[in-house]
């Protein structure tokens, strides 16, 4: 098998949609959102996600050698300060979190399982990281160059998960309250 990471494009809501929908009815314990509430979703919602300047997809894809046909297996989204929206943003003020920095968002990172313990999921946070500290929300270009924080929030049953982002260099945000079944995660990323 070989496997392949590459950002996603909008040409491919339909493989993107079938894959955030798959991850979502696998692992509905690992993400914020549910499937009930994404397969309701326009094609224009769809299609928005992907044309964002704001937002950055990685996508992990498999196929047999000498096959032309490949598979989407895994997938990591990102936003960027200008596509949080206040409220996202509020817990974290009011805890002290971040006020120096930029803050984006790791809005979901997911393998299939049939695929896990291939080091997928550290190649696609590494895609990630690369594209936060290479890349400058334009909401703060006037400020100069800013460091940035990336956030996360992580199930407590999600100790694969939690493992993963701990050997990235991600800690605990004690300041923040703990929430119901999940932690608070960061990383800081010097620009």
């Amino acid at each position: 098998m070989v496997y392949r990471l590459f950002p996603i494009t909008e040409p491919d809501v339909e493989k993107y949609k079938a894959l955030r929908l798959t991850s979502l009815k696998i692992d509905p314990a690992s993400f914020s959102s549910t499937y009930e509430r994404e397969v309701a979703f326009t094609p224009q919602i769809w299609t928005q996600r992907l044309a964002s300047c704001f937002r950055r997809t990685f996508i992990a894809s498999v196929k047999d050698e000498g096959s032309i046909d490949e598979t989407w297996i895994g997938m990591i989204s990102l936003l960027r300060p200008s596509e949080l929206i206040p409220a996202t943003l509020e817990p974290f003020e009011r805890a002290g979190v971040g006020a120096e920095w930029d803050m984006y968002l790791v809005a979901g990172l997911w393998v299939h399982p049939e695929h896990r313990g291939r080091s997928l999921g550290t190649r696609l946070m590494k895609e990630g990281l690369e594209w936060v500290r290479t890349n400058m929300d334009p909401k703060n270009d006037s400020e100069g160059k800013r460091d940035k924080m990336i956030l996360l929030v992580v199930g407590d049953g999600n100790a694969n998960g939690r493992a993963l982002y701990q050997k990235m260099g991600f800690m605990d945000l004690t300041s923040m309250p703990k929430g119901e079944g999940k932690t608070y995660m960061s990383l800081k990323v010097v620009a």
